[in-house]
C-alpha cells in the first residue's frame, strides 16, 4: 500500500534547520555553483566542467522565515563569471565541498530553483547569457 505523507510543522522545521547546519558545516562557507553543462541524472554526480560561477553564500547560510528556508549571499553585488555561457544548473556545497542540494537554473522570469541576473536573456531560452569576467547575482531563494 502506498499513500501521501505529510509531516507537521515541527518536523518541517527540524527538517530545515538541519539542512542549514548540514550546509554550513565544513571549513568554509557553503556554495552555489552555476554549470552551464546538462544537470547529471543523479544527485552529487559529475557536472562534466568546472562551474561558471561560484556565489559564496553567507554565514549562517539561510535562515527559516514563514516555513521556507531562504539562501543568503555573502555578496549581494554579485560573483564574478569564469566562462560565457547559458547557466543551466547550479548545485548547492557546503563547506566542506559536500553536496547539499542540486536545482536548475533560470533568469527570475522563468521560476527555476536558482534565479540569476546578470545578463540578457536570449529569445527561446530561459537563463540569461552570462559573460566571463561580468557579474552574476543570485536572486532570492528559498526550498520548502
Amino acid at each position: 500500500m502506498s499513500g501521501t505523507w505529510r509531516v507537521g510543522p515541527a518536523l518541517a522545521l527540524a527538517q530545515l534547520q538541519a539542512a542549514i547546519a548540514v550546509a554550513d558545516a565544513g571549513p568554509g562557507p557553503s556554495k552555489v555553483r552555476l554549470y552551464t553543462t546538462a544537470r547529471p541524472a543523479d544527485l552529487g554526480g559529475a557536472p562534466g566542467a568546472a562551474p561558471q560561477a561560484e556565489v559564496v553564500l553567507a554565514v549562517p547560510c539561510a535562515t527559516v522565515v514563514g516555513g521556507t528556508l531562504v539562501l543568503h549571499v555573502a555578496d549581494a553585488g554579485g560573483t564574478l563569471v569564469q566562462t560565457t555561457g547559458l547557466p543551466r544548473w547550479g548545485q548547492w556545497v557546503n563547506g566542506a565541498g559536500a553536496v547539499v542540494a542540486d536545482g536548475s537554473v533560470t533568469d527570475g522570469a522563468n521560476g527555476g530553483d536558482f534565479q540569476v541576473t546578470g545578463g540578457s536573456t536570449p529569445p527561446g531560452e530561459t537563463s540569461p547569457l552570462l559573460q566571463a569576467g561580468g557579474l552574476v547575482v543570485l536572486g532570492p531563494t528559498s526550498l520548502t
